[in-house]
């Protein structure tokens, strides 16, 4: 018996709200279909969904695919969110939210660095999955902040551009920032998941971390210890370890991170990159703008994990 598992950022499956992205909507959701099918996966985490319904009509393309009803997170001000689909039985399912992350401090009794200034705009989706033969999974799906750069507000809440040098570089830290602080709570998510599992657990977190292996963002997810969590894209080859194209370069967001009773049963791990082409750029600074026409592909490709 096989357990696979991947992860894919569909890229802005929303509702159309231009003629052109009403005409190409049809064809989004079959090319996100054969997407999915071409993972066939047991539990796929997905990131970028919009409308449920939307999903749900990805899923009637799927034929007999037999996933049950997803489970579906929080969005964020564009309306995209995480989710996870499973053929495999959910034992239980959750979201986890937050008003606004917390930041470490140097020192107890230090004012917290950053107020409510971090919100958590997309929930990480939880669900816990009966796997034959290994037993209960946790997946954990998480879709951190972009690496575009956070710009400075005022006291009104008006972005100010960055003028100089030193303001760009700034933003690129407030980048920094909200992941790292993303990354500490989906840590603290992993360890709870561990210690009610006790000796046994097996516990994932998929996702666009929109960060790179070796980042510091996808290290504190990982941790370390009798905790950590191992890249299950390590399976794949060097050359062909890659998610995302930006500027022309290839690179890996997107990941699948499993702890060491789960991470020692994988045979298998694989980049769905053969059709991946870099789309144009969203500015710095804007959260909320796309690309200058929808598309139908996505700008990510698949990860797929196979354990035995």
């Amino acid at each position: 018996m096989t357990f696979t598992l991947a992860t894919f950022n569909v890229k802005d499956l929303l509702e159309p709200k231009s003629e052109s992205a009403r005409t190409l909507l049809g064809q989004k959701l079959d090319w996100i279909a054969r997407m999915v099918k071409a993972c066939d996966a047991d539990v796929m985490g997905l990131q970028e969904v919009g409308p449920p319904e939307l999903l749900g009509a990805v899923l009637s393309r799927l034929g007999d695919s037999r996933y049950g009803a997803p489970v579906v997170g929080t969005a964020d001000a564009r309306g995209i969110r995480c989710a996870l689909i499973s053929r495999l039985p959910v034992l239980e399912a959750q979201v986890h939210t937050a008003d606004a992350l917390p930041f470490p401090v140097f020192r107890e009794g230090d004012p917290p660095p950053f107020g409510a200034r971090i919100p958590l705009r997309r929930g990480i989706v939880h669900a816990r999955i009966d796997v034959p033969a290994l037993g209960p999974v946790d997946v954990l799906v998480a879709h951190f902040k972009s690496s575009r750069p956070v710009l400075a507000r005022d006291e009104a809440g008006r972005e100010l551009p960055a003028t100089s040098a030193h303001m760009r570089s700034e933003g690129a830290v407030r980048s920094q920032v909200w992941r790292a602080a993303e990354a500490l709570y989906v840590r603290d998510r992993v360890d709870e998941a561990m210690s009610r599992a006790g000796p046994d657990a097996r516990v994932a977190v998929v996702g666009d971390l929109n960060d790179l292996p070796d980042s510091s963002a996808v290290r504190a997810v990982r941790g370390a210890d009798d905790g950590e969590l191992f890249d299950c894209s390590q399976r794949v080859e060097a050359r062909a370890r890659f998610s995302s194209l930006h500027e022309g370069r290839a690179c890996q967001i997107d990941h699948v991170l499993a702890s060491a009773l789960l991470y020692a049963r994988l045979e298998t791990a694989r980049f769905l990159n053969a059709e991946l082409r870099e789309h144009a750029p969203v500015r710095d600074g804007d959260e909320t703008s796309g690309e200058p026409a929808p598309t139908i592909d996505s700008d990510h490709a698949p990860l797929v994990a196979r354990f035995g």
